[in-house]
């Protein structure tokens, strides 16, 4: 990422107290997943937590600063697995290259791809809590501008990782290709996680992955 995400609350250099912050920071994120951002008071903080609530105000004064760093810290972890997302894609893209090495437009590009996605999509369900994260933090940056930056540069991170994939394939407009992939990835973990997808649904995934990315692929 270009610009760091950085944390706002109160830093500390003792090790029981960067422990007892990230016992709070997961007390928030578990609040989020139950309530919703609404549910973050201090209160109810040090008590998930099971914290003083001295604790939970001494490293963050501000309500605001609590719910950003929570991002910040889920978003350190989501930034991880994207990072062996990324790793695993471009593994995949010399695996094709091999495979398909005269005609990068052939359907077995198209196919691997759409096997790919999808698999990454079913991980991502699987994980039901993470997906009400994502959701409650970008409702909230609607009404938070400094939740929005931090959101906006977690976007671009992901954003940046499919470009570089649909640029290796010779894409003129991988800008665009990426805002395309990214969009329908994140509307289906949103719709298969609010109807709490079952095997049923894994042809229409597929069909629906595999559609898009022939488009992609046949207009590079």
């Amino acid at each position: 990422m270009t610009h760091p995400l950085t944390y706002v609350g109160r830093q500390t250099s003792r090790s029981d107290g960067e422990a007892r912050r990230l016992v709070i920071l997961e007390a928030t994120l578990r609040l989020i997943v139950r309530e919703g951002i609404r549910g973050v008071r201090h209160r109810a903080v040090a008590k998930e937590a099971d914290v003083p609530l001295a604790s939970t105000t001494y490293y963050f004064k501000d309500i605001k600063d609590l719910i950003s760093d929570s991002l910040t810290f889920f978003a350190e972890k989501t930034l991880w697995m994207n990072e062996g997302l990324e790793s695993r894609s471009f593994e995949l893209l010399k695996e094709i290259d091999g495979l398909a090495k005269e005609d990068k437009h052939s359907e077995l590009l198209v196919s691997n791809l759409a096997q790919f996605i999808s698999e990454h999509i079913r991980e991502q369900i699987s994980h039901r809590d993470n997906r009400i994260l994502e959701a409650a933090f970008h409702e909230e940056a609607l009404r938070n501008t400094q939740l929005a930056d931090a959101i906006k540069r977690l976007d671009d991170s992901f954003l940046s990782t499919i470009g570089r994939f649909f640029e290796l394939l010779g894409s003129t407009n991988s800008n665009a290709d990426a805002h395309q992939l990214l969009a329908l990835i994140k509307y289906l973990e949103y719709k298969y996680v609010l109807i709490e997808c079952d095997e049923a649904n894994d042809t229409e995934l597929e069909q629906v992955v595999a559609s898009t990315l022939h488009n992609i692929v046949h207009s590079i």
